[in-house]
């Protein structure tokens, strides 16, 4: 193995963290099905390239392919190819070849964000976002919490507790609202470790702030996980929780609401 291709694993080991391999399992579980060619890469290579800050990275002949040229002084990111040499087969009867791995060698690649030229095929998608027209977009902003376009596939969008940031796949308002309640929650004391809690409070609290601000929005997603508990133990207290954690949201944000008022008017 190449001392590149070794200081890219020793980069990966140092750079992992479990909010970052959330974040990675999430961004390649919920795939929208864009032709990214990194998405064919070892499960290794599309770590490195999304700890590297991307989600599509490519070789200069492959950007040029595709319309777009590296930007002058960008800098290459390096991913791990393996060196595979063909050995005779030891024996007198057959004359065959097979394949052996010799190791792993360095490629440099380019991320997305350091390429120009003509746009992506799932650009238009990342245009049309418009984060001004989501409810409550103030209260996200004054908590310090980042709203962009992603590719988010069928999650619709996701929040970042380690960056503060909300990724949107549209401008759907109950998934936005669905997920600055997760912000709110993960921001409040005594935040519950169970996921499918969780979710059950994040969508609640969207139908919620859907039906208090005349949003156009629909219940299938909370109700289909009520429905999930029933029969269970403690499943009444479950819920009856979760709709307690669903108001300590509400309070939180109209608390932040009154401020970003009082701000505006002192």
């Amino acid at each position: 193995m190449t001392e590149r291709a070794k200081q890219i694993l020793n980069s990966v080991a140092e750079g992992i963290t479990a909010e970052k391999a959330v974040s990675f399992i999430r961004e390649r579980v919920f795939s929208d099905g864009v032709n990214i060619p990194c998405r064919k890469w070892s499960y290794l290579n599309q770590l490195v390239a999304f700890l590297s800050g991307t989600g599509d990275a490519r070789g200069y002949n492959q950007w040029k392919e595709a319309g777009r040229s590296v930007k002058k002084g960008a800098k290459a990111i390096y991913i791990l190819v393996p060196m595979i040499c063909k050995e005779k087969v030891k024996d007198k009867e057959k004359k065959e070849e097979k394949e052996v791995l010799r190791g792993f060698k360095a490629m440099p690649v380019f991320r997305a964000e350091d390429t120009e030229g003509k746009d992506f095929d799932y650009a238009a998608k990342l245009r049309g976002f418009d984060p001004d027209s989501l409810p409550l977009i103030d209260v996200a902003r004054s908590l310090g919490i980042s709203v962009s376009a992603g590719l988010t596939g069928d999650a619709g969008g996701w929040f970042c507790p380690s960056e503060s940031s909300i990724t949107m796949g549209s401008n759907n308002a109950q998934t936005f609202l669905h997920e600055l309640s997760h912000a709110v929650d993960n921001a409040l004391p005594g935040k519950n470790s169970d996921y499918s809690f969780n979710e059950v409070v994040a969508e609640l609290s969207a139908a919620f702030l859907c039906s208090l601000y005349g949003v156009e929005h629909s219940q299938d997603s909370a109700a289909a996980y009520i429905r999930s508990w029933a029969g269970k133990d403690r499943a009444a207290f479950a819920c009856v929780a979760a709709m307690e954690r669903v108001e300590a949201i509400y309070r939180y944000i109209e608390g932040v609401r009154a401020k970003c008022l009082a701000n505006k008017t002192a």
